[in-house]
């Protein structure tokens, strides 16, 4: 399998959750909260699915499926086909019909008959996050990996305060210097300074800062 890691805004796009247990829930859950509208198609709802049931961007349909076609026409009504039911030659026959549509899929019983993997993630601060997957192979041992991902980060005063002064000299840049091309040559010309480095390293988010915007003072003077 190969995959291209993205972050992706499904804010207003439509999400088929195939299955209603516990799995069906949680990738439910996940596009919910990003904003998609999630339609769960199910021959019987877990009752965790009562947490969201009621919300404007949720449609149950209880309707037992005994092939592909009994749900068709959703599958070309949305953009995501997540599958998530224990019947493992109903999941194949929706995984086949949903690739022919040329659909996102996310196989939660099998990656490899799908095309989309649902990562485990973690915000460590503001908008630094991270995700890690296994492709499906072990999704114990990607999830250790970020617990041990988080612990290492959430306590790291350099990279806390490189985020924090690099965010504010994007803001900074963006008011002073209309050439996306310099912006980005400026940003490492701020890291690789030893005096900028120097007050990362410290923790110094204010000083760090400062050092930056000199440097970007400078070339913008001449």
């Amino acid at each position: 399998m190969a995959h291209i890691p993205l972050y992706v805004d499904f804010s207003g796009l439509n999400v088929l959750v195939i299955g209603g247990g516990k799995v069906g829930y949680r990738r439910a859950k996940t596009f919910l909260d990003d904003g998609a509208n999630v339609t769960i198609v199910a021959s019987y709802f877990s009752e965790e699915i009562n947490d969201i049931k009621n919300n404007s961007k949720v449609k149950l349909i209880n309707l037992e499926i005994k092939n592909s076609k009994d749900i068709e026409k959703l599958i070309d009504e949305n953009d995501l086909i997540v599958i998530a039911t224990n019947n493992y030659e109903i999941n194949n026959e929706i995984y086949e019909l949903a690739k022919q549509k040329r659909k996102l899929i996310n196989n939660a019983t099998e990656a490899s008959k799908g095309n989309v993997i649902v990562p485990f993630r973690k915000k460590i601060y503001d908008y630094l996050e991270v995700a890690v997957t296994s492709l499906g192979y072990t999704g114990i041992a990607a999830r250790r990996s970020l617990e041990k991902i988080e612990k290492c980060l959430i306590n790291d005063i350099e990279i806390k305060t490189l985020y924090d002064s690099m965010k504010e000299l994007k803001k900074y840049l963006k008011e002073n210097i209309s050439d996306s091309k310099i912006r980005y040559n400026l940003y490492f010309e701020v890291e690789k300074d030893e005096i900028y480095e120097k007050y990362v390293k410290e923790g110094n988010t204010k000083k760090a800062l400062e050092r930056a915007k000199e440097i970007v003072n400078q070339y913008i003077k001449g």
